[in-house]
């Protein structure tokens, strides 16, 4: 489907009156087929296109909590399909406007609102999944709430991987710019300097020194492009193939100390307290399931919510099918005595309370593990530094020393 302006004639009263309107069509001709059909004369039809950068100054996490505030507010005295509406008329951003047009072609030409909505291409597929359920379920306005605090929960998940990526970027970014300077540029320019000291001791000593000073800062140099490398690398691999539970990056991460158990109580909590959001909004429970796989990444847990699903497909009872690893033996006895839906929303809440206190204990451990890395890397970087600049003062001193037996 795509967004079509199109000028038209109508004829009225034997009068020509020239109007626009907006389509949203698969092509040109159906556009063009539609309004022949409707008794008007095609004058010219082109498709819209969205602003290049549309998707980073307008379809933002800000925009998904503000349109569904909105919802929440309208739907109180009006139903979502004219709450919508009215929301789409009254918007003054131009560039909301345009990415508002084929919600609203879906809305005037009679369409449901969870279909208009979807049209928009703004809210991802948990919170489609939330709202379309509690439109069949007759309970939207109901479950709007479980959809903002979706969204909500997301941003923050993500406003703390940016923080914490940003800061071990700025490090590493200091270490190597650090060791390449030192390497590319202090040391040639210790090297052009020489030593002024006519005594061939000294001058022996000084050329040793530089030799060690290169030999260490090249080791250091070489062994953190080579971590880098591999790391960049190493994510390239399992984001390829982050899908595949066998591959050797998955087991690598389901194996990797402190690192594997941060990731999948994470993910856990993350997961669990998606279900608990898409049980209390009225989405059934493979369809629950079909969402949290396509979402999540961390290998553990995505063969967790894969199996349960596969046996629950089979005809295993839901309390049985989930009560599996990677679940602790109090989280799969918790399970195991359900007996509604609404029972299980519960039990996955309080299972993501606990995986959120797992993690933050597992956070601190890798917070100290990453100082210490990189305390390490400072260190052997700093000590690099002290020993040149003792070489350069060495040389400055037997440069006096030599001026004075002159």
């Amino acid at each position: 489907m795509k967004l079509f302006h199109a000028k038209y004639a109508e004829v009225r009263h034997g009068m020509i009156d020239i109007r626009e309107e907006d389509f949203y069509l698969p092509d040109q001709h159906s556009v063009r087929r539609q309004l022949r059909n409707n008794g008007f004369w095609p004058i010219r039809i082109h498709e819209q296109r969205p602003p290049l950068l549309e998707w980073a100054d307008v379809r933002s996490r800000a925009w998904q909590i503000q349109l569904l505030r909105a919802l929440r507010f309208q739907g109180a005295t009006a139903s979502a399909g004219t709450a919508l509406l009215n929301i789409i008329e009254g918007e003054t951003d131009p560039k909301r406007r345009m990415a508002f047009l084929p919600t609203r072609t879906v809305l005037k030409g009679g369409g449901a609102f969870s279909e208009a909505l979807r049209a928009l291409r703004l809210f991802d597929a948990a919170t489609m999944a939330i709202i379309t359920a509690g439109e069949r379920a007759g309970d939207l306005k109901g479950v709007i709430q479980h959809a903002i605090e979706h969204t909500e929960e997301k941003g923050k998940g993500m406003k703390v991987i940016v923080t914490a990526l940003s800061w071990l970027s700025f490090d590493i970014v200091n270490i190597v710019g650090t060791v390449w300077g030192a390497q590319f540029g202090f040391i040639p320019y210790l090297k052009s300097q020489g030593t002024k000291s006519s005594d061939p001791h000294a001058a022996e000593k000084f050329d040793h020194a530089i030799k060690i000073a290169t030999w260490i800062n090249g080791s250091l140099l070489v062994f953190i492009m080579l971590l880098l490398v591999s790391g960049v690398t190493f994510a390239a691999l399992y984001w390829a193939n982050r899908h595949r539970a066998d591959h050797f990056t998955s087991k690598f991460l389901m194996r990797a100390p402190i690192v594997s158990s941060y990731l999948r109580n994470v993910s856990m909590k993350e997961t669990c307290k998606l279900m608990q959001r898409l049980l209390d909004g009225k989405v059934p429970l493979a369809d629950a399931l079909d969402i949290i796989i396509d979402g999540v990444y961390e290998p553990s847990t995505r063969l967790y919510w894969a199996e349960s699903k596969s046996r629950v497909m089979a005809g295993v009872d839901p309390s049985r099918a989930l009560a599996r690893w990677p679940l602790q033996k109090g989280e799969r006895d918790q399970i195991a005595t359900i007996q509604s839906v609404d029972q299980l929303a519960e039990v996955y809440t309080a299972i993501a309370e606990e995986r959120g206190l797992m993690a933050k204990s597992d956070q601190r451990r890798l917070a100290i593990m990453g100082m210490v890395t990189m305390m390490v890397l400072a260190g052997a970087t700093i000590l690099t530094m002290i020993y040149l600049l003792l070489i350069q003062n060495d040389s400055f001193l037997d440069s006096l020393k030599n001026l004075r037996s002159q």
